[in-house]
């Protein structure tokens, strides 16, 4: 991107979009006849001037008039940024060297060489579209090749693909494109929606070449990553999640349950495409008493189902110390503060608008107090959560934002709550934009006072909106009626993470006023949106909650007002605000991280070599007592050892069948998950699954960019997907205060020289 600066008339006004010729004329003339007015004004006065005199008055009456007519043309400085084509195109082809592209089918015939044959016939087209091309080879990791045939041929094949890390690293360069000759199998289970949004961001387009044969596939089932947290509270909602490995040779539906006891607390079907599938899935939990809570997850059904359990610990209550920073006094806060005190677990320390230096505390009375946020990451380990309503650029300093970031970083949930766009502007390129999931709005182009002149008449139109009927309130048709902001309900998005926020079927907040951001960040997770403005008119997100990881730590926006009158529009009786409010901040607390649970290594195992699995989530880092159980119930105590990711353990299977991997912690909680043992390894590089097709698609799709086939065309479509683009943005230059001063200035030279010379 490139960046340039220019001075430009814009011309603003009536003569907004006219033509320059047509609006330079207009302004000429209205000069000359705002000269000739003056000069004849001058020519006869109320007493005889001197002649020097007059003409010293008529200047500066004709120099107000020049100011005048200059500030209508808008003088503006615009700054313009390229897109696309620099100095130099760059094209990178990534070729898949993992096993599967490789291994031959039953025409001896292997994927690669299918794949090759299109491509040669692609590189001529490639050469003429851009100025370089560079080949990279990709299995485990990334390196840099020769040409294509060292790409091909250079080292063995890697025993797995991690695809999406090697794509993710070459947008690090920032090429003009990229083409990934691959079958599309990523046997890491890394997620593509973080690598796409930063394709997308970068505006770099993907291409796949799908790399494909005629092996026959095996049919696998594997339950991977399976998460739920630790400890929740009783009689609350939480989400069990787990990742379904799936190796299939024709589409087919798979059940998923996860049980609790006798007890089937969710069901779906999951739909696997032909090949090697990861597909997540996640349900929403209600948890009963106090107590150890066992979840088993179950994929499949019959001989082949497979089973992997953990265990939720459900507590009585908890605690959670809450820091509330409030910018302005506003009615919301007493309604946030009594949906916290209605349960024991929040202690709520409150800091409402240090400039008027007030300090309140609630449920401690012996609790300190703050006078003001602390600009030391250190003074806020004692709260889980901070939070931010309402909030002012110019009230919070760089030390105290940069304490945010540091404490968010360290594992503190930071939660910023603003239903203002204007406010938030002010908030762009700052360290707390910096921690937060969305790019704020950036400031405004318009002046101050045409910009509130926008925000009033959308005011406006909003409350024009309101049915006289259900918001009025007095409904005799008096004169007295008036018509109360409509409320909006939250319309959320599908995820684990927004069904604990927003239960199924449950009442949805609603808010009155909201603030646009920019974008959402890559990575983030969107929440809630608002249903009647899914994007704005330039296409960008109208994002209501957003969360996302940052460090150790989750950080989230409300981009709403504090949610009051939603609160007033309730039955008392109903306790849906208190609800979202608790389900909102916990999420934020980090204290829902994983119970204890087992993660394989391999989706299956293979008799007579060794079967590795970790341990993860045991209670208070305490050694697990591990066991493997063969088909025949013959237990074996299995040797534990620590590493970075968790306890490690290991058996060899010396049969074929279904094994069991069982892990108790010292508080009692079990965890669980059985292994198949096969005659022979089995995974995505040699169980002959079939190119994912529709997901290289799909991806390629989302990224700008197609499937490459023999009739595909480099010059008319990579070329053209990759035009420079130019983005403009004017700041005007009228509305500085010096030129201000400076046209009142000449106007008061002539009014004072006017009353000495006794013409006032």
């Amino acid at each position: 991107m490139t960046t340039s600066e220019q001075f430009e008339w814009r011309f603003g006004g009536v003569l907004q979009g006219m033509p320059a010729s047509w609006a330079w004329g207009i302004l000429l003339v209205a000069l000359l006849c705002g000269l000739l007015l003056i000069a004849f004004s001058y020519r006869r006065t109320l007493r005889a001037l001197p002649p020097r005199l007059r003409l010293s008055l008529t200047a500066l009456r004709a120099a107000v008039l020049l100011a005048l007519l200059l500030l209508l043309a808008d003088p503006s400085r615009v700054q313009t940024q390229s897109q696309g084509k620099g100095p130099s195109r760059r094209l990178v082809v990534l070729v898949d060297r993992s096993a599967s592209m490789i291994t031959p089918d039953s025409r001896n015939q292997a994927r690669i060489s299918g794949a090759l044959h299109i491509w040669r016939g692609q590189t001529d087209g490639a050469a003429r579209a851009f100025d370089h091309v560079d080949y990279f080879r990709f299995g485990s990791d990334l390196k840099k090749a020769d040409g294509l045939a060292s790409a091909v041929k250079g080292g063995a094949p890697a025993p797995d693909t991690r695809l999406w890390s090697a794509i993710e690293q070459t947008l690090a360069t920032s090429p003009s494109a990229i083409v990934c000759i691959t079958d599309g199998l990523d046997t890491s289970g890394t997620s593509n929606a973080t690598v796409l949004g930063e394709a997308q961001r970068k505006g770099i387009p993907l291409y796949f070449l799908p790399a494909t044969n005629h092996s026959r596939a095996a049919n696998l089932l594997a339950i991977r990553d399976l998460k739920m947290p630790s400890r929740v509270l009783r009689n609350t909602k939480f989400a069990a999640s787990a990742v379904m490995e799936i190796s299939t040779p024709a589409p087919c539906d798979v059940p998923v349950e996860v049980w609790s006891g006798q007890t089937m607390l969710a069901s779906a079907t999951l739909t696997a495409r032909p090949g090697w599938n990861m597909l997540p899935w996640s349900a929403e939990i209600v948890a009963g008493e106090a107590g150890p809570m066992p979840l088993e997850f179950r994929l499949g059904e019959g001989p082949t189902q497979e089973i992997a359990s953990s265990t939720v610990s459900v507590v009585e209550k908890t605690h959670v110390d809450v820091l509330y920073y409030q910018g302005a006094l506003q009615w919301g806060f007493r309604f946030l503060r009594a949906s916290l005190e209605s349960t024991p677990s929040f202690h709520l320390t409150g800091i409402l608008n240090p400039a008027l230096g007030v300090r309140l505390n609630v449920a401690q009375s012996a609790q300190e107090t703050l006078p003001d946020l602390p600009d030391n990451a250190s003074d806020l380990k004692r709260f889980q959560i901070v939070v931010l309503a309402h909030a002012f650029a110019d009230m919070l300093t760089q030390r105290q934002q940069q304490a945010l970031v540091e404490y968010a970083r360290g594992g503190g949930g930071v939660l910023f709550i603003t239903p203002d766009t204007d406010a938030s502007r002010f908030f762009a390129n700052t360290p707390l934009e910096e921690m937060l999931p969305v790019v704020f709005e950036r400031q405004s182009p318009q002046g101050v006072g045409e910009r509130d002149a926008q925000n009033f008449q959308e005011k406006m139109m909003e409350l024009g909106t309101a049915s006289s009927d259900e918001n009025a309130v007095f409904g005799d048709g008096s004169e007295r009626s008036q018509n109360l902001p409509v409320l909006t309900p939250f319309k959320a998005k599908p995820g684990a993470a927004a069904a604990k926020i927003f239960p199924h079927g449950g009442p949805m907040p609603m808010f009155s006023t909201f603030a646009r951001v920019h974008a959402v960040k890559s990575g983030a997770e969107v929440l809630a949106v608002n249903p009647d403005k899914l994007s704005s008119g330039d296409g960008k997100p109208c994002v209501l909650v957003a969360r996302q990881r940052f460090g150790d730590g989750f950080t989230a926006v409300l981009n709403t007002d504090l949610l009051w009158r939603w609160k007033m529009s309730l039955p008392h009786e109903s306790h849906a605000v208190e609800a979202f409010w608790q389900q909102l901040l916990l999420s934020l607390t980090g204290d829902s991280g994983e119970g204890l649970r087992i993660v394989t290594e391999e989706g299956r195992s293979a008799v007579n070599r060794p079967t590795r699995a970790v341990v993860i989530g045991a209670a208070n880092g305490d050694i697990p007592v591990v066991n493997a159980s063969s088909p025949s119930g013959k237990a074996l105590q299995l040797l534990v050892t620590a590493s970075p990711k968790g306890w490690l353990v290991s058996f060899i299977p010396d049969c074929e069948g279904r094994w069991q991997v069982t892990a108790t912690d010292s508080v009692g909680n079990q965890a669980r998950v059985t292994q198949f043992a096969d005659s022979e390894q089995r995974n995505a590089e040699n169980s002959n699954a079939p190119a994912d097709i529709d997901g290289m698609r799909e991806a390629a799709e989302a990224a700008g960019g197609a499937l490459i086939g023999p009739d595909f065309d480099f010059k008319s479509t990579i070329a053209a997907s990759s035009t420079p683009s130019q983005l403009k943005s004017a700041q005007p230059l009228w509305d500085r205060s010096w030129i201000i001063g400076l046209l009142l200035g000449v106007y008061s030279v002539e009014l004072i020289t006017r009353r000495i010379s006794k013409l006032l």
